[in-house]
Protein backbone atom coordinates (compact mmCIF):
# COMPACT_ATOMS: atom_id res chain seq x y z
CA UNK A 1 0.00 0.00 0.00
CA UNK A 2 2.43 2.65 -1.14
CA UNK A 3 -0.39 5.29 -2.26
CA UNK A 4 -0.94 8.43 -0.57
CA UNK A 5 -4.58 9.57 0.41
CA UNK A 6 -5.59 12.74 0.81
CA UNK A 7 -7.70 14.24 3.60
CA UNK A 8 -11.00 13.99 1.08
CA UNK A 9 -10.28 10.19 1.02
CA UNK A 10 -9.09 9.77 -2.75
CA UNK A 11 -5.49 9.32 -4.16
CA UNK A 12 -3.58 12.04 -5.86
CA UNK A 13 -1.76 12.34 -8.32
CA UNK A 14 1.96 11.76 -8.31
CA UNK A 15 2.88 15.43 -8.83
CA UNK A 16 0.11 16.73 -5.87
CA UNK A 17 1.89 18.41 -3.06
CA UNK A 18 1.77 16.34 -0.44
CA UNK A 19 2.40 18.84 2.60
CA UNK A 20 -2.18 18.76 3.33
CA UNK A 21 -3.60 19.56 6.31
CA UNK A 22 -4.90 16.57 8.48
CA UNK A 23 -7.82 14.66 7.47
CA UNK A 24 -7.51 12.58 10.90
CA UNK A 25 -8.21 12.99 14.06
CA UNK A 26 -7.18 10.25 16.79
CA UNK A 27 -8.98 10.55 19.56
CA UNK A 28 -7.36 9.00 22.90
CA UNK A 29 -9.61 9.53 25.78
CA UNK A 30 -6.78 8.40 28.70
CA UNK A 31 -6.91 7.71 32.56
CA UNK A 32 -3.68 6.95 35.39
CA UNK A 33 -2.05 5.07 32.43
CA UNK A 34 1.00 7.30 31.34
CA UNK A 35 3.31 4.10 30.31
CA UNK A 36 0.50 2.73 27.92
CA UNK A 37 -0.84 5.91 26.26
CA UNK A 38 3.23 6.80 24.91
CA UNK A 39 2.35 3.08 23.66
CA UNK A 40 -0.90 4.24 21.93
CA UNK A 41 0.32 7.65 20.90
CA UNK A 42 3.92 6.62 19.14
CA UNK A 43 1.37 3.61 17.40
CA UNK A 44 -0.54 6.69 15.35
CA UNK A 45 2.74 8.58 15.02
CA UNK A 46 3.84 6.12 13.69
CA UNK A 47 1.23 5.14 10.64
CA UNK A 48 1.94 5.49 6.92
CA UNK A 49 -0.12 7.58 6.54
CA UNK A 50 0.53 10.81 8.10
CA UNK A 51 -1.89 13.91 7.65
CA UNK A 52 -3.01 13.47 11.02
CA UNK A 53 -4.20 14.78 14.28
CA UNK A 54 -3.53 12.66 17.80
CA UNK A 55 -5.80 14.84 20.47
CA UNK A 56 -5.35 12.98 23.93
CA UNK A 57 -8.56 14.09 26.81
CA UNK A 58 -6.63 13.51 30.02
CA UNK A 59 -9.86 12.44 32.57
CA UNK A 60 -7.77 14.71 35.41
CA UNK A 61 -4.95 11.48 35.64
CA UNK A 62 -2.92 13.91 38.36
CA UNK A 63 0.04 11.66 37.44
CA UNK A 64 3.35 11.99 35.27
CA UNK A 65 0.84 11.84 32.17
CA UNK A 66 0.88 15.23 30.91
CA UNK A 67 4.54 15.25 31.36
CA UNK A 68 5.10 12.53 28.65
CA UNK A 69 2.46 13.84 26.25
CA UNK A 70 4.34 17.27 26.61
CA UNK A 71 7.79 15.16 25.66
CA UNK A 72 5.97 13.52 22.76
CA UNK A 73 4.51 17.30 21.63
CA UNK A 74 7.92 18.78 21.49
CA UNK A 75 8.71 16.22 19.04
CA UNK A 76 5.65 15.88 17.11
CA UNK A 77 3.40 18.61 16.40
CA UNK A 78 0.52 16.59 15.24
CA UNK A 79 0.21 15.80 19.46
CA UNK A 80 -2.20 17.93 21.11
CA UNK A 81 -3.08 17.42 25.04
CA UNK A 82 -5.92 18.26 27.12
CA UNK A 83 -6.77 17.68 30.60
CA UNK A 84 -10.12 17.82 32.42
CA UNK A 85 -9.77 19.72 35.87
CA UNK A 86 -12.40 17.09 36.90
CA UNK A 87 -13.05 13.72 36.39
CA UNK A 88 -16.10 13.28 34.15
CA UNK A 89 -16.70 9.70 33.43
CA UNK A 90 -15.19 7.34 30.32
CA UNK A 91 -18.12 7.71 28.36
CA UNK A 92 -18.24 11.82 29.43
CA UNK A 93 -14.67 12.08 28.38
CA UNK A 94 -14.76 10.26 24.87
CA UNK A 95 -17.66 12.44 24.03
CA UNK A 96 -15.75 15.27 24.82
CA UNK A 97 -13.05 14.32 22.39
CA UNK A 98 -15.49 13.41 19.65
CA UNK A 99 -17.46 16.50 19.62
CA UNK A 100 -14.00 18.27 18.94
CA UNK A 101 -13.22 16.86 15.98
CA UNK A 102 -12.52 18.95 12.87
CA UNK A 103 -11.56 16.48 10.42
CA UNK A 104 -13.29 14.56 7.84
CA UNK A 105 -12.43 11.57 9.56
CA UNK A 106 -11.79 10.38 12.80
CA UNK A 107 -11.28 6.92 15.21
CA UNK A 108 -11.25 6.52 19.49
CA UNK A 109 -8.55 4.54 19.90
CA UNK A 110 -8.48 3.56 24.09
CA UNK A 111 -5.05 4.53 25.76
CA UNK A 112 -4.14 0.66 26.60
CA UNK A 113 -4.90 -0.65 22.53
CA UNK A 114 -2.53 -0.02 19.81
CA UNK A 115 -2.89 0.88 16.22
CA UNK A 116 -0.67 -1.21 13.36
CA UNK A 117 1.57 0.94 11.26
CA UNK A 118 -1.20 0.86 8.26
CA UNK A 119 -4.57 1.32 9.93
CA UNK A 120 -5.41 4.63 8.56
CA UNK A 121 -4.27 3.61 4.73
CA UNK A 122 -6.26 0.23 5.01
CA UNK A 123 -9.34 2.29 6.94
CA UNK A 124 -9.15 5.26 3.86
CA UNK A 125 -8.83 2.56 0.85
CA UNK A 126 -12.02 1.47 1.95
CA UNK A 127 -13.88 4.99 2.41
CA UNK A 128 -12.26 5.90 -0.84
CA UNK A 129 -13.96 2.67 -2.68
CA UNK A 130 -16.98 3.24 -1.52
CA UNK A 131 -18.03 7.05 -0.59
CA UNK A 132 -21.27 6.28 1.02
CA UNK A 133 -20.09 4.02 3.62
CA UNK A 134 -19.72 5.52 7.16
CA UNK A 135 -17.03 3.90 8.88
CA UNK A 136 -14.10 1.49 7.51
CA UNK A 137 -13.23 -1.37 9.97
CA UNK A 138 -10.30 -3.88 9.58
CA UNK A 139 -9.43 -6.55 11.92
CA UNK A 140 -8.76 -6.48 15.27
CA UNK A 141 -6.28 -8.74 17.18
CA UNK A 142 -6.98 -9.63 20.74
CA UNK A 143 -4.08 -9.67 23.27
CA UNK A 144 -5.46 -11.65 26.21
CA UNK A 145 -4.56 -11.05 29.87
CA UNK A 146 -1.66 -13.66 30.17
CA UNK A 147 -0.07 -12.37 27.12
CA UNK A 148 -0.89 -14.76 24.34
CA UNK A 149 -2.53 -13.65 21.17
CA UNK A 150 -6.31 -15.05 20.78
CA UNK A 151 -9.01 -15.19 18.02
CA UNK A 152 -9.19 -11.99 16.26
CA UNK A 153 -12.15 -9.90 17.11
CA UNK A 154 -14.13 -9.23 13.42
CA UNK A 155 -12.54 -12.94 12.85
CA UNK A 156 -16.37 -13.86 11.74
CA UNK A 157 -17.13 -10.61 9.16
CA UNK A 158 -16.07 -11.15 5.50
CA UNK A 159 -14.20 -8.89 3.28
CA UNK A 160 -16.85 -6.99 2.44
CA UNK A 161 -19.61 -3.71 1.76
CA UNK A 162 -22.49 -3.92 3.93
CA UNK A 163 -25.42 -1.63 3.39
CA UNK A 164 -28.38 -0.90 5.72
CA UNK A 165 -30.50 -3.23 7.01
CA UNK A 166 -28.42 -6.19 5.95
CA UNK A 167 -25.26 -4.52 7.81
CA UNK A 168 -27.15 -4.19 10.93
CA UNK A 169 -28.40 -7.78 11.07
CA UNK A 170 -25.06 -8.89 10.20
CA UNK A 171 -23.61 -7.49 13.47
CA UNK A 172 -25.90 -9.66 15.66
CA UNK A 173 -26.53 -13.16 13.25
CA UNK A 174 -24.26 -15.90 13.28
CA UNK A 175 -22.71 -14.76 16.91
CA UNK A 176 -21.08 -11.82 15.58
CA UNK A 177 -20.86 -8.22 17.69
CA UNK A 178 -20.09 -4.96 15.85
CA UNK A 179 -16.75 -4.57 14.88
CA UNK A 180 -14.59 -3.77 17.60
CA UNK A 181 -13.94 0.18 17.93
CA UNK A 182 -9.90 -0.01 17.75
CA UNK A 183 -9.97 -0.85 13.86
CA UNK A 184 -12.79 1.95 12.87
CA UNK A 185 -12.40 4.96 10.66
CA UNK A 186 -15.48 6.89 11.32
CA UNK A 187 -16.48 9.76 8.43
CA UNK A 188 -16.89 12.65 10.89
CA UNK A 189 -20.41 13.34 9.12
CA UNK A 190 -21.57 10.68 11.33
CA UNK A 191 -21.69 12.92 14.21
CA UNK A 192 -24.40 15.33 12.77
CA UNK A 193 -26.77 12.07 12.22
CA UNK A 194 -25.98 10.22 14.37
CA UNK A 195 -24.69 12.07 17.82
CA UNK A 196 -22.59 10.73 20.17
CA UNK A 197 -21.65 7.97 22.51
CA UNK A 198 -25.10 7.38 24.63
CA UNK A 199 -23.78 7.31 28.23
CA UNK A 200 -27.29 5.61 29.84
CA UNK A 201 -25.95 2.37 28.04
CA UNK A 202 -22.27 2.41 29.73
CA UNK A 203 -19.94 -0.27 28.92
CA UNK A 204 -21.50 -1.32 25.86
CA UNK A 205 -21.71 2.00 24.13
CA UNK A 206 -19.51 1.04 21.72
CA UNK A 207 -21.54 -1.48 20.33
CA UNK A 208 -24.82 0.71 20.94
CA UNK A 209 -23.59 3.50 18.67
CA UNK A 210 -21.95 1.24 15.81
CA UNK A 211 -25.03 -0.60 16.01
CA UNK A 212 -27.37 2.77 15.31
CA UNK A 213 -24.83 4.13 11.98
CA UNK A 214 -25.26 0.21 10.57
CA UNK A 215 -29.28 1.00 11.26
CA UNK A 216 -29.16 3.80 8.43
CA UNK A 217 -25.69 3.92 6.68
CA UNK A 218 -23.21 1.21 4.60
CA UNK A 219 -19.98 0.71 5.93
CA UNK A 220 -16.92 -1.70 4.84
CA UNK A 221 -14.81 -3.95 6.19
CA UNK A 222 -11.52 -5.04 5.62
CA UNK A 223 -10.24 -8.67 7.20
CA UNK A 224 -6.77 -7.11 7.23
CA UNK A 225 -5.38 -6.36 10.64
CA UNK A 226 -5.46 -2.99 11.45
CA UNK A 227 -5.13 -2.89 15.65
CA UNK A 228 -4.49 -4.81 18.68
CA UNK A 229 -7.15 -4.76 21.18
CA UNK A 230 -5.46 -5.65 24.85
CA UNK A 231 -8.01 -7.61 27.21
CA UNK A 232 -7.50 -7.19 30.87
CA UNK A 233 -8.33 -9.25 33.93
CA UNK A 234 -10.42 -6.38 35.07
CA UNK A 235 -12.51 -6.42 32.37
CA UNK A 236 -16.30 -7.10 32.20
CA UNK A 237 -15.88 -10.99 31.01
CA UNK A 238 -13.65 -11.59 34.70
CA UNK A 239 -15.53 -8.98 37.00
CA UNK A 240 -18.86 -9.89 35.83
CA UNK A 241 -20.17 -6.72 37.75
CA UNK A 242 -24.60 -7.26 37.11
CA UNK A 243 -23.81 -3.38 36.45
CA UNK A 244 -21.66 -3.42 33.80
CA UNK A 245 -24.91 -5.51 31.94
CA UNK A 246 -28.12 -4.34 33.75
CA UNK A 247 -29.75 -1.87 32.62
CA UNK A 248 -27.30 -0.06 29.91
CA UNK A 249 -27.85 -3.49 27.76
CA UNK A 250 -31.25 -2.79 27.54
CA UNK A 251 -31.10 1.00 27.03
CA UNK A 252 -29.15 -0.24 23.56
CA UNK A 253 -31.70 -2.30 22.87
CA UNK A 254 -34.31 0.20 22.83
CA UNK A 255 -32.63 2.74 21.26
CA UNK A 256 -33.24 0.73 18.50
CA UNK A 257 -36.40 -0.80 18.57
CA UNK A 258 -37.57 3.02 19.43
CA UNK A 259 -36.27 3.99 16.45
CA UNK A 260 -39.11 4.41 13.87
CA UNK A 261 -36.85 5.40 11.23
CA UNK A 262 -36.30 1.15 11.09
CA UNK A 263 -38.41 -0.98 9.52
CA UNK A 264 -40.96 -3.09 12.24
CA UNK A 265 -39.44 -5.89 10.74
CA UNK A 266 -36.01 -5.61 11.34
CA UNK A 267 -36.29 -3.99 14.38
CA UNK A 268 -38.65 -7.21 16.42
CA UNK A 269 -35.78 -9.46 15.16
CA UNK A 270 -33.43 -7.40 16.64
CA UNK A 271 -35.04 -7.22 19.52
CA UNK A 272 -35.80 -10.84 19.84
CA UNK A 273 -32.42 -11.72 19.20
CA UNK A 274 -31.06 -8.68 21.58
CA UNK A 275 -33.21 -9.89 24.67
CA UNK A 276 -32.15 -13.56 24.24
CA UNK A 277 -27.97 -12.44 24.59
CA UNK A 278 -29.00 -10.29 27.50
CA UNK A 279 -30.84 -13.31 29.26
CA UNK A 280 -27.83 -15.42 29.10
CA UNK A 281 -25.68 -12.05 30.13
CA UNK A 282 -27.11 -11.35 33.14
CA UNK A 283 -27.12 -15.22 34.21
CA UNK A 284 -23.84 -15.49 33.35
CA UNK A 285 -22.98 -12.38 35.52
CA UNK A 286 -25.12 -14.17 38.67
CA UNK A 287 -23.13 -17.13 38.38
CA UNK A 288 -19.59 -14.93 38.45
CA UNK A 289 -20.32 -12.88 40.91
CA UNK A 290 -20.79 -15.75 43.21
CA UNK A 291 -16.94 -15.62 42.56
CA UNK A 292 -15.95 -13.19 43.67
CA UNK A 293 -18.64 -13.21 46.28
CA UNK A 294 -20.59 -10.50 45.30
CA UNK A 295 -23.85 -11.68 46.40
CA UNK A 296 -25.83 -9.15 46.27
CA UNK A 297 -25.21 -9.22 42.79
CA UNK A 298 -25.95 -12.63 42.09
CA UNK A 299 -29.82 -12.15 43.88
CA UNK A 300 -30.19 -9.11 41.70
CA UNK A 301 -29.08 -10.92 38.70
CA UNK A 302 -32.04 -13.68 39.96
CA UNK A 303 -34.58 -11.35 40.41
CA UNK A 304 -34.12 -9.79 36.69
CA UNK A 305 -33.70 -13.05 34.98
CA UNK A 306 -37.27 -14.22 37.48
CA UNK A 307 -39.34 -10.78 36.86
CA UNK A 308 -38.19 -9.78 33.59
CA UNK A 309 -37.41 -12.30 31.34
CA UNK A 310 -39.35 -15.00 33.26
CA UNK A 311 -36.76 -17.40 33.21
CA UNK A 312 -37.84 -19.03 36.43
CA UNK A 313 -35.51 -21.73 35.98
CA UNK A 314 -32.14 -19.95 35.08
CA UNK A 315 -33.22 -17.21 38.20
CA UNK A 316 -33.65 -20.35 40.89
CA UNK A 317 -30.06 -22.19 39.51
CA UNK A 318 -27.63 -18.72 40.34
CA UNK A 319 -30.26 -18.25 43.66
CA UNK A 320 -29.79 -21.38 45.02
CA UNK A 321 -26.35 -21.84 43.94
CA UNK A 322 -25.39 -18.54 45.62
CA UNK A 323 -27.56 -19.31 48.72
CA UNK A 324 -25.68 -22.78 48.83
CA UNK A 325 -22.00 -20.69 48.69
CA UNK A 326 -22.70 -18.83 51.57
CA UNK A 327 -23.53 -21.54 53.75
CA UNK A 328 -20.89 -24.02 52.40
CA UNK A 329 -17.85 -21.69 51.61
CA UNK A 330 -16.36 -25.31 50.23
CA UNK A 331 -18.69 -24.96 47.57
CA UNK A 332 -17.60 -21.60 46.57
CA UNK A 333 -14.42 -22.72 46.03
CA UNK A 334 -14.82 -25.72 44.25
CA UNK A 335 -17.27 -23.48 41.80
CA UNK A 336 -14.03 -20.49 41.57
CA UNK A 337 -11.63 -23.42 40.62
CA UNK A 338 -14.81 -24.70 37.47
CA UNK A 339 -14.49 -20.98 36.38
CA UNK A 340 -11.12 -20.64 36.57
CA UNK A 341 -10.64 -24.22 34.58
CA UNK A 342 -12.73 -22.87 32.11
CA UNK A 343 -11.09 -19.77 31.47
CA UNK A 344 -7.48 -21.00 31.04
CA UNK A 345 -8.89 -23.83 28.61
CA UNK A 346 -10.29 -20.87 26.20
CA UNK A 347 -7.22 -18.97 26.52
CA UNK A 348 -5.06 -22.30 25.71
CA UNK A 349 -7.84 -23.20 22.90
CA UNK A 350 -6.83 -19.36 21.21
CA UNK A 351 -3.16 -19.22 21.75
CA UNK A 352 -2.12 -20.53 18.61
CA UNK A 353 -4.61 -18.76 16.44
CA UNK A 354 -3.30 -15.86 15.13
CA UNK A 355 -0.26 -16.13 12.72
CA UNK A 356 2.82 -13.90 13.15
CA UNK A 357 2.56 -13.76 17.02
CA UNK A 358 5.93 -12.66 16.99
CA UNK A 359 5.25 -9.86 14.71
CA UNK A 360 2.28 -8.48 16.47
CA UNK A 361 4.17 -8.75 19.94
CA UNK A 362 7.08 -6.38 18.70
CA UNK A 363 4.36 -3.42 18.53
CA UNK A 364 3.70 -3.69 22.01
CA UNK A 365 7.05 -3.14 23.10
Amino acid sequence: MNDMITPNGQIPSENMNMKMPAAITTVIPTYCRPKLLERAIKSVLNQTYPHLRVCIYDNASGDETADIVAELARKDSRVTYYCHSENIGAIGNFNFGVKEVRTPFFSVLSDDDILLPDFYEIALKGLNKYPDAAFSATEVICMKPDGSFGIAANSTWKNDYYRPPAGLLAMFEDGRHPPTMTGVLFRSIVIEHIGFFDEAVGGPCDYDYMQRIAAHFPFVLSNVPGGIYVMHSSSASSTAGLGLVWPGWLKMIHNLTDDNRIPMPIREKFRLYSMKELKMKVFLCGMQSIKYKKYEDTYKAASVLYHHFSAKFLASVIYLTAKACEHASWLQTILVHIINLYRRLNLYLGKSSIPNVEKYSSYLN
